[in-house]
Protein backbone atom coordinates (compact mmCIF):
# COMPACT_ATOMS: atom_id res chain seq x y z
CA UNK A 1 0.00 0.00 0.00
CA UNK A 2 1.72 3.30 -0.89
CA UNK A 3 1.34 6.59 0.92
CA UNK A 4 -2.09 9.05 -0.29
CA UNK A 5 -1.19 12.14 -1.71
CA UNK A 6 -3.10 15.80 -0.98
CA UNK A 7 -5.22 15.94 -3.80
CA UNK A 8 -8.40 13.37 -4.06
CA UNK A 9 -8.40 11.22 -6.91
CA UNK A 10 -11.75 10.81 -6.63
CA UNK A 11 -14.42 13.38 -4.63
CA UNK A 12 -18.20 12.65 -3.92
CA UNK A 13 -20.39 15.48 -2.38
CA UNK A 14 -23.81 15.25 -1.03
CA UNK A 15 -24.41 12.24 -3.14
CA UNK A 16 -27.40 11.12 -2.95
CA UNK A 17 -29.29 7.98 -4.37
CA UNK A 18 -33.08 6.91 -3.64
CA UNK A 19 -35.51 4.54 -5.03
CA UNK A 20 -39.65 4.35 -4.76
CA UNK A 21 -40.86 1.30 -3.45
CA UNK A 22 -43.70 2.26 -5.65
CA UNK A 23 -44.63 -1.38 -7.94
CA UNK A 24 -46.54 -0.10 -10.55
CA UNK A 25 -48.72 2.68 -12.05
CA UNK A 26 -51.46 2.61 -9.68
CA UNK A 27 -49.53 2.44 -6.62
CA UNK A 28 -47.49 5.79 -8.02
CA UNK A 29 -50.83 6.95 -9.03
CA UNK A 30 -52.45 6.66 -5.63
CA UNK A 31 -49.04 7.59 -3.86
CA UNK A 32 -48.52 4.61 -2.57
CA UNK A 33 -44.99 4.73 -2.98
CA UNK A 34 -41.86 5.13 -0.58
CA UNK A 35 -38.52 6.42 -0.49
CA UNK A 36 -35.61 4.22 0.01
CA UNK A 37 -32.91 6.57 0.88
CA UNK A 38 -29.85 4.02 0.29
CA UNK A 39 -27.35 6.55 -0.24
CA UNK A 40 -28.03 9.95 1.54
CA UNK A 41 -25.72 12.73 1.29
CA UNK A 42 -22.76 11.33 1.58
CA UNK A 43 -19.43 13.45 0.81
CA UNK A 44 -15.90 11.09 0.08
CA UNK A 45 -12.60 11.45 -0.62
CA UNK A 46 -10.41 8.07 -2.06
CA UNK A 47 -6.39 9.62 -2.58
CA UNK A 48 -4.03 8.56 -5.38
CA UNK A 49 -2.26 5.61 -4.76
CA UNK A 50 -4.46 4.38 -1.31
CA UNK A 51 -7.06 1.94 -0.21
CA UNK A 52 -10.19 3.15 1.21
CA UNK A 53 -12.33 0.72 3.18
CA UNK A 54 -16.09 1.34 3.37
CA UNK A 55 -17.34 -0.83 6.24
CA UNK A 56 -21.35 -1.27 7.88
CA UNK A 57 -23.90 -3.97 7.91
CA UNK A 58 -25.25 -5.51 5.22
CA UNK A 59 -27.81 -3.48 3.89
CA UNK A 60 -26.65 0.06 5.23
CA UNK A 61 -26.14 1.37 1.21
CA UNK A 62 -22.07 0.32 0.70
CA UNK A 63 -22.71 -1.58 -2.32
CA UNK A 64 -25.23 1.28 -3.89
CA UNK A 65 -22.80 3.87 -3.09
CA UNK A 66 -20.16 2.33 -4.75
CA UNK A 67 -22.08 1.81 -7.83
CA UNK A 68 -23.21 5.04 -7.74
CA UNK A 69 -19.77 6.79 -7.54
CA UNK A 70 -19.28 5.05 -11.26
CA UNK A 71 -22.49 5.71 -12.48
CA UNK A 72 -23.36 1.66 -12.62
CA UNK A 73 -26.49 3.52 -10.90
CA UNK A 74 -27.65 7.25 -11.73
CA UNK A 75 -27.09 9.36 -8.80
CA UNK A 76 -30.13 10.93 -7.52
CA UNK A 77 -28.21 14.41 -6.05
CA UNK A 78 -24.73 15.69 -5.53
CA UNK A 79 -21.46 15.44 -7.27
CA UNK A 80 -18.97 12.87 -8.42
CA UNK A 81 -15.67 14.63 -9.32
CA UNK A 82 -13.00 12.20 -10.63
CA UNK A 83 -9.59 14.19 -11.72
CA UNK A 84 -11.37 17.31 -12.05
CA UNK A 85 -13.68 15.54 -14.24
CA UNK A 86 -17.64 16.33 -12.97
CA UNK A 87 -18.89 12.54 -13.88
CA UNK A 88 -22.79 13.25 -12.98
CA UNK A 89 -22.61 15.89 -16.12
CA UNK A 90 -20.73 13.57 -18.33
CA UNK A 91 -22.11 12.60 -21.63
CA UNK A 92 -22.22 9.00 -22.38
CA UNK A 93 -19.44 8.54 -24.73
CA UNK A 94 -17.17 10.76 -22.52
CA UNK A 95 -18.49 8.31 -19.96
CA UNK A 96 -17.83 4.83 -21.48
CA UNK A 97 -14.02 6.78 -22.06
CA UNK A 98 -13.51 7.11 -18.06
CA UNK A 99 -14.39 3.48 -17.75
CA UNK A 100 -11.27 2.52 -19.03
CA UNK A 101 -9.77 4.76 -15.79
CA UNK A 102 -12.33 3.39 -13.09
CA UNK A 103 -13.42 -0.42 -12.90
CA UNK A 104 -15.17 -2.56 -10.60
CA UNK A 105 -14.32 -6.18 -9.51
CA UNK A 106 -18.42 -7.38 -8.14
CA UNK A 107 -18.97 -9.09 -5.40
CA UNK A 108 -20.29 -12.49 -6.88
CA UNK A 109 -17.86 -13.71 -9.47
CA UNK A 110 -20.19 -16.93 -10.65
CA UNK A 111 -23.07 -14.19 -11.34
CA UNK A 112 -20.95 -11.62 -13.01
CA UNK A 113 -18.97 -14.28 -15.51
CA UNK A 114 -20.75 -14.90 -18.42
CA UNK A 115 -21.09 -18.97 -18.35
CA UNK A 116 -20.96 -19.05 -22.01
CA UNK A 117 -18.18 -16.91 -22.56
CA UNK A 118 -14.62 -18.13 -22.34
CA UNK A 119 -12.24 -16.84 -20.07
CA UNK A 120 -10.33 -15.50 -23.29
CA UNK A 121 -13.77 -13.94 -24.25
CA UNK A 122 -14.50 -12.17 -20.94
CA UNK A 123 -11.27 -10.73 -20.32
CA UNK A 124 -10.56 -9.47 -23.90
CA UNK A 125 -13.91 -8.15 -24.66
CA UNK A 126 -12.88 -4.97 -22.63
CA UNK A 127 -10.14 -5.02 -24.23
CA UNK A 128 -11.88 -4.86 -27.89
CA UNK A 129 -14.53 -2.23 -26.60
CA UNK A 130 -11.92 -0.12 -25.45
CA UNK A 131 -9.68 -0.76 -28.46
CA UNK A 132 -6.45 -0.95 -26.21
CA UNK A 133 -4.21 -3.43 -27.65
CA UNK A 134 -4.62 -4.56 -31.43
CA UNK A 135 -6.19 -7.69 -32.50
CA UNK A 136 -2.94 -9.56 -33.29
CA UNK A 137 -2.25 -8.89 -29.86
CA UNK A 138 -5.47 -9.27 -27.99
CA UNK A 139 -5.01 -13.43 -27.20
CA UNK A 140 -1.55 -12.70 -26.24
CA UNK A 141 -2.30 -9.92 -23.49
CA UNK A 142 -5.56 -11.85 -22.14
CA UNK A 143 -2.80 -14.97 -21.19
CA UNK A 144 -0.43 -12.02 -19.66
CA UNK A 145 -3.26 -10.77 -17.65
CA UNK A 146 -4.11 -14.15 -16.45
CA UNK A 147 -0.62 -14.73 -15.47
CA UNK A 148 -0.52 -11.40 -13.81
CA UNK A 149 -3.68 -12.73 -11.41
CA UNK A 150 -1.77 -16.39 -10.45
CA UNK A 151 -3.65 -18.12 -13.03
CA UNK A 152 -2.15 -20.28 -16.17
CA UNK A 153 -2.23 -19.13 -19.56
CA UNK A 154 -4.40 -21.29 -20.58
CA UNK A 155 -6.28 -21.12 -18.44
CA UNK A 156 -8.20 -18.52 -21.46
CA UNK A 157 -9.66 -21.88 -22.90
CA UNK A 158 -12.02 -22.80 -20.29
CA UNK A 159 -15.07 -21.56 -18.69
CA UNK A 160 -16.20 -20.04 -15.65
CA UNK A 161 -17.65 -22.90 -14.05
CA UNK A 162 -14.81 -24.86 -14.48
CA UNK A 163 -12.89 -22.85 -11.83
CA UNK A 164 -12.97 -22.01 -8.18
CA UNK A 165 -14.60 -18.91 -6.70
CA UNK A 166 -11.24 -17.87 -5.71
CA UNK A 167 -10.42 -18.40 -9.18
CA UNK A 168 -13.52 -16.99 -10.88
CA UNK A 169 -12.55 -13.53 -8.58
CA UNK A 170 -8.92 -13.51 -9.65
CA UNK A 171 -10.89 -13.49 -13.30
CA UNK A 172 -13.31 -10.88 -12.08
CA UNK A 173 -9.94 -8.89 -11.37
CA UNK A 174 -7.76 -9.70 -14.54
CA UNK A 175 -10.94 -8.34 -16.34
CA UNK A 176 -10.91 -5.22 -14.31
CA UNK A 177 -7.00 -4.83 -14.84
CA UNK A 178 -7.30 -5.26 -18.85
CA UNK A 179 -8.10 -1.58 -19.43
CA UNK A 180 -5.58 -0.51 -16.97
CA UNK A 181 -7.41 1.39 -14.79
CA UNK A 182 -6.24 4.15 -12.12
CA UNK A 183 -9.30 3.20 -10.00
CA UNK A 184 -10.65 -0.14 -8.53
CA UNK A 185 -13.90 -0.31 -6.80
CA UNK A 186 -14.00 -3.79 -4.99
CA UNK A 187 -17.41 -4.99 -3.96
CA UNK A 188 -16.86 -7.48 -0.95
CA UNK A 189 -14.71 -9.45 -3.62
CA UNK A 190 -13.67 -12.26 -0.78
CA UNK A 191 -16.57 -12.16 1.06
CA UNK A 192 -17.98 -15.94 -0.53
CA UNK A 193 -14.22 -17.30 0.04
CA UNK A 194 -12.63 -19.58 2.68
CA UNK A 195 -10.59 -17.79 4.98
CA UNK A 196 -6.96 -19.29 3.55
CA UNK A 197 -7.86 -18.02 -0.54
CA UNK A 198 -9.28 -14.54 0.96
CA UNK A 199 -6.19 -14.10 2.17
CA UNK A 200 -4.54 -14.92 -1.29
CA UNK A 201 -6.78 -12.68 -2.61
CA UNK A 202 -5.88 -10.10 -0.35
CA UNK A 203 -2.42 -9.91 -1.04
CA UNK A 204 -2.92 -10.15 -4.77
CA UNK A 205 -4.69 -7.11 -4.56
CA UNK A 206 -1.82 -5.47 -2.10
CA UNK A 207 0.73 -6.55 -4.87
CA UNK A 208 -1.12 -5.62 -8.08
CA UNK A 209 -1.65 -1.84 -5.86
CA UNK A 210 2.27 -2.33 -5.28
CA UNK A 211 3.21 -2.91 -9.32
CA UNK A 212 0.44 -0.79 -10.96
CA UNK A 213 0.24 1.81 -8.51
CA UNK A 214 -3.71 1.17 -8.14
CA UNK A 215 -6.38 3.09 -5.67
CA UNK A 216 -9.18 1.06 -4.29
CA UNK A 217 -12.06 1.39 -2.87
CA UNK A 218 -12.78 -1.95 -0.74
CA UNK A 219 -16.05 -2.72 0.27
CA UNK A 220 -16.51 -4.90 3.20
CA UNK A 221 -18.55 -5.86 6.27
CA UNK A 222 -15.86 -8.04 8.05
CA UNK A 223 -13.33 -4.95 9.79
CA UNK A 224 -10.62 -7.56 9.68
CA UNK A 225 -10.36 -8.13 6.57
CA UNK A 226 -10.22 -4.24 6.26
CA UNK A 227 -7.57 -3.87 9.13
CA UNK A 228 -5.31 -6.17 6.78
CA UNK A 229 -5.50 -3.98 3.25
CA UNK A 230 -6.77 -0.19 3.73
CA UNK A 231 -4.87 2.93 5.06
CA UNK A 232 -7.97 4.80 5.55
CA UNK A 233 -11.78 3.34 6.60
CA UNK A 234 -15.33 4.91 5.97
CA UNK A 235 -17.83 3.68 8.23
CA UNK A 236 -21.43 3.20 6.63
CA UNK A 237 -24.33 3.15 8.97
CA UNK A 238 -28.24 3.43 7.03
CA UNK A 239 -27.33 5.48 3.97
CA UNK A 240 -24.42 7.90 5.65
CA UNK A 241 -20.95 7.66 6.91
CA UNK A 242 -20.30 7.88 10.82
CA UNK A 243 -16.98 7.98 10.48
CA UNK A 244 -13.87 8.04 8.59
CA UNK A 245 -10.10 7.85 9.65
CA UNK A 246 -6.62 6.20 9.05
CA UNK A 247 -6.84 2.22 9.67
CA UNK A 248 -4.78 3.07 13.15
CA UNK A 249 -7.70 5.65 14.40
CA UNK A 250 -10.44 4.33 13.44
CA UNK A 251 -9.42 1.22 15.13
CA UNK A 252 -8.15 2.57 18.34
CA UNK A 253 -10.16 5.01 20.81
CA UNK A 254 -12.25 6.75 20.51
CA UNK A 255 -14.43 5.28 17.98
CA UNK A 256 -18.26 6.19 17.21
CA UNK A 257 -20.55 3.06 19.25
CA UNK A 258 -21.39 2.11 15.99
CA UNK A 259 -17.33 1.21 14.32
CA UNK A 260 -16.84 -0.34 18.57
CA UNK A 261 -19.69 -2.46 18.33
CA UNK A 262 -18.50 -3.99 14.68
CA UNK A 263 -14.75 -4.18 16.28
CA UNK A 264 -16.21 -6.09 19.03
CA UNK A 265 -17.83 -8.47 16.41
CA UNK A 266 -14.18 -9.62 15.13
CA UNK A 267 -13.55 -12.86 16.50
CA UNK A 268 -10.31 -13.08 18.53
CA UNK A 269 -7.78 -15.56 18.09
CA UNK A 270 -6.42 -15.25 21.93
CA UNK A 271 -8.39 -17.72 24.57
CA UNK A 272 -7.15 -15.36 27.09
CA UNK A 273 -8.72 -12.28 25.93
CA UNK A 274 -11.38 -10.87 28.11
CA UNK A 275 -12.89 -7.77 25.99
CA UNK A 276 -16.71 -7.89 25.96
CA UNK A 277 -19.03 -8.15 22.79
CA UNK A 278 -21.29 -5.45 22.03
CA UNK A 279 -24.88 -6.59 20.97
CA UNK A 280 -26.84 -3.85 19.64
CA UNK A 281 -30.13 -3.58 20.65
CA UNK A 282 -33.49 -2.88 18.05
CA UNK A 283 -33.60 -4.07 14.89
CA UNK A 284 -32.12 -1.23 12.11
CA UNK A 285 -34.28 0.73 10.93
CA UNK A 286 -35.96 1.44 7.50
CA UNK A 287 -34.30 3.17 5.23
CA UNK A 288 -37.74 4.55 4.36
CA UNK A 289 -37.98 6.56 7.52
CA UNK A 290 -35.45 7.02 8.80
CA UNK A 291 -34.88 8.29 12.73
CA UNK A 292 -34.45 11.63 12.99
CA UNK A 293 -31.23 13.56 14.84
CA UNK A 294 -28.78 10.50 14.93
CA UNK A 295 -29.81 7.32 12.88
CA UNK A 296 -27.64 4.71 15.21
CA UNK A 297 -29.65 6.67 18.85
CA UNK A 298 -32.72 3.84 18.38
CA UNK A 299 -29.47 0.94 18.83
CA UNK A 300 -27.10 2.79 20.29
CA UNK A 301 -25.72 1.88 23.81
CA UNK A 302 -24.05 5.39 24.73
CA UNK A 303 -26.96 7.65 23.91
CA UNK A 304 -26.70 10.52 25.59
CA UNK A 305 -29.09 11.30 28.41
CA UNK A 306 -30.90 14.53 28.91
CA UNK A 307 -28.89 17.03 31.19
CA UNK A 308 -31.70 17.57 33.51
CA UNK A 309 -31.56 14.28 35.35
CA UNK A 310 -28.55 12.44 36.56
CA UNK A 311 -28.92 9.00 34.74
CA UNK A 312 -26.53 6.28 34.05
CA UNK A 313 -26.21 5.49 30.43
CA UNK A 314 -27.62 2.09 30.62
CA UNK A 315 -30.89 3.29 32.74
CA UNK A 316 -31.12 5.85 29.99
CA UNK A 317 -31.19 3.15 27.29
CA UNK A 318 -33.76 1.30 28.74
CA UNK A 319 -36.19 4.16 29.03
CA UNK A 320 -35.67 4.40 25.73
CA UNK A 321 -36.55 0.64 25.04
CA UNK A 322 -39.59 1.13 26.98
CA UNK A 323 -40.25 4.88 24.75
CA UNK A 324 -40.28 2.76 21.44
CA UNK A 325 -42.44 -0.26 23.19
CA UNK A 326 -45.37 2.67 23.70
CA UNK A 327 -44.99 3.89 20.55
CA UNK A 328 -45.76 0.44 19.06
CA UNK A 329 -48.49 -0.88 21.25
CA UNK A 330 -52.25 -0.17 21.89
CA UNK A 331 -53.73 -0.36 25.88
CA UNK A 332 -55.12 -4.11 25.19
CA UNK A 333 -52.27 -5.41 23.86
CA UNK A 334 -49.65 -3.52 26.81
CA UNK A 335 -52.08 -5.33 29.30
CA UNK A 336 -52.54 -8.75 27.89
CA UNK A 337 -48.34 -9.11 28.16
CA UNK A 338 -48.33 -7.65 31.79
CA UNK A 339 -48.64 -10.90 34.34
CA UNK A 340 -49.59 -8.89 37.54
CA UNK A 341 -52.17 -6.54 37.03
CA UNK A 342 -51.49 -4.91 40.82
CA UNK A 343 -47.93 -4.13 40.18
CA UNK A 344 -48.49 -3.37 36.26
CA UNK A 345 -45.90 0.03 36.92
CA UNK A 346 -43.14 -2.21 38.56
CA UNK A 347 -43.74 -4.94 35.53
CA UNK A 348 -43.11 -2.74 32.58
CA UNK A 349 -39.98 -1.37 34.81
CA UNK A 350 -38.74 -4.93 35.05
CA UNK A 351 -39.39 -6.29 31.73
CA UNK A 352 -37.29 -3.11 30.37
CA UNK A 353 -34.71 -3.64 33.03
CA UNK A 354 -35.53 -0.06 34.44
CA UNK A 355 -34.67 0.29 38.24
CA UNK A 356 -37.57 -0.01 40.57
CA UNK A 357 -36.15 3.30 42.12
CA UNK A 358 -34.13 5.44 39.96
CA UNK A 359 -31.37 7.58 41.82
CA UNK A 360 -33.01 10.87 40.97
CA UNK A 361 -36.07 12.03 42.34
CA UNK A 362 -37.28 14.07 39.72
CA UNK A 363 -36.78 11.33 36.78
CA UNK A 364 -38.19 8.90 39.06
CA UNK A 365 -41.54 11.21 40.11
CA UNK A 366 -41.89 11.62 35.85
CA UNK A 367 -40.98 8.11 35.00
CA UNK A 368 -44.03 6.80 37.61
CA UNK A 369 -46.48 8.83 36.55
CA UNK A 370 -46.08 7.97 32.66
CA UNK A 371 -46.02 4.42 33.63
CA UNK A 372 -49.59 4.66 36.04
CA UNK A 373 -50.73 6.55 32.91
CA UNK A 374 -49.66 3.57 30.83
CA UNK A 375 -51.50 1.74 32.97
CA UNK A 376 -54.44 3.17 32.72
CA UNK A 377 -54.34 3.22 29.02
CA UNK A 378 -53.97 6.51 28.51
CA UNK A 379 -50.87 5.44 26.33
CA UNK A 380 -50.96 9.05 24.77
CA UNK A 381 -50.06 10.50 27.62
CA UNK A 382 -47.98 8.28 28.90
CA UNK A 383 -45.96 8.97 25.42
CA UNK A 384 -45.97 12.98 25.37
CA UNK A 385 -44.91 12.44 29.17
CA UNK A 386 -41.67 10.54 28.18
CA UNK A 387 -40.64 12.56 25.08
CA UNK A 388 -40.96 15.61 27.03
CA UNK A 389 -38.65 14.52 29.94
CA UNK A 390 -36.19 12.05 28.29
CA UNK A 391 -35.77 13.41 24.88
CA UNK A 392 -31.63 13.34 23.90
CA UNK A 393 -30.15 15.02 22.11
CA UNK A 394 -29.12 12.39 19.85
CA UNK A 395 -32.95 12.25 18.44
CA UNK A 396 -33.62 15.31 17.99
CA UNK A 397 -29.78 16.61 16.23
CA UNK A 398 -28.25 15.20 13.58
CA UNK A 399 -24.20 15.30 14.71
CA UNK A 400 -21.89 16.29 11.69
CA UNK A 401 -19.19 14.50 10.16
CA UNK A 402 -16.70 16.53 12.05
CA UNK A 403 -13.58 15.92 14.22
CA UNK A 404 -13.81 17.83 17.10
CA UNK A 405 -12.92 16.48 20.32
CA UNK A 406 -11.76 13.41 18.99
CA UNK A 407 -8.44 13.03 16.17
CA UNK A 408 -10.78 12.00 13.21
CA UNK A 409 -14.26 12.91 11.53
CA UNK A 410 -16.89 11.31 13.71
CA UNK A 411 -20.55 11.97 13.49
CA UNK A 412 -21.39 11.39 17.05
CA UNK A 413 -22.70 13.93 19.46
CA UNK A 414 -20.05 12.01 21.88
CA UNK A 415 -16.94 14.18 20.49
CA UNK A 416 -19.00 17.46 19.61
CA UNK A 417 -17.92 20.48 21.61
CA UNK A 418 -21.37 21.07 22.18
CA UNK A 419 -22.50 18.09 24.05
CA UNK A 420 -19.22 17.43 25.59
CA UNK A 421 -20.12 18.67 29.09
CA UNK A 422 -23.40 16.36 29.29
CA UNK A 423 -21.06 13.48 27.87
CA UNK A 424 -18.50 14.39 30.39
CA UNK A 425 -20.58 14.58 33.25
CA UNK A 426 -22.66 11.06 32.45
CA UNK A 427 -19.08 9.38 31.82
CA UNK A 428 -17.91 10.60 35.52
CA UNK A 429 -21.34 9.62 37.10
CA UNK A 430 -20.94 6.17 36.00
CA UNK A 431 -17.27 5.71 36.60
CA UNK A 432 -18.33 7.51 40.48
CA UNK A 433 -21.45 5.02 40.80
CA UNK A 434 -19.36 2.15 40.45
CA UNK A 435 -21.12 -0.66 41.48
CA UNK A 436 -23.64 0.59 42.96
CA UNK A 437 -27.52 -0.06 42.38
CA UNK A 438 -29.82 2.37 41.40
CA UNK A 439 -32.71 0.91 42.55
CA UNK A 440 -33.96 -0.43 46.15
CA UNK A 441 -35.71 -3.69 45.86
Amino acid sequence: MTTAGDDPLLRAEGLEKYYETADGVLDRLFGRSETVRAVDGVDLEIREGETLGLVGESGCGKTTLGRTLLRLLEPTGGTITYRGTELTDCAPSQLRALRTEIQYVFQNPTASLNPQLTVADIVGEALAVHDIVPDDRRDERVRELLETVGLRADHAARYPREFSGGQRQRIGIARALAVEPDLIVCDEPVSGLDVSVQARILNLLADLQDQFGLSYLFIAHDLSVVDHIADRVAVMYLGGLVEVGTTAEVFADPSHPYTEALLSAIPEPDPRWEGDRIVLEESVPSPTDPPSGCRFHTRCPKVIPPAAYDLETDTFRAIMALRSRLAETDPDTLHSRLDDRDDAAAALRDAHGIPRRLHDPDADAVLTDALEAAVAGDLERARRRLAAAFETPCETTAPELTAGTADHPIACHRFDERFAAETDSNENRTRSNGTRSDHAQ
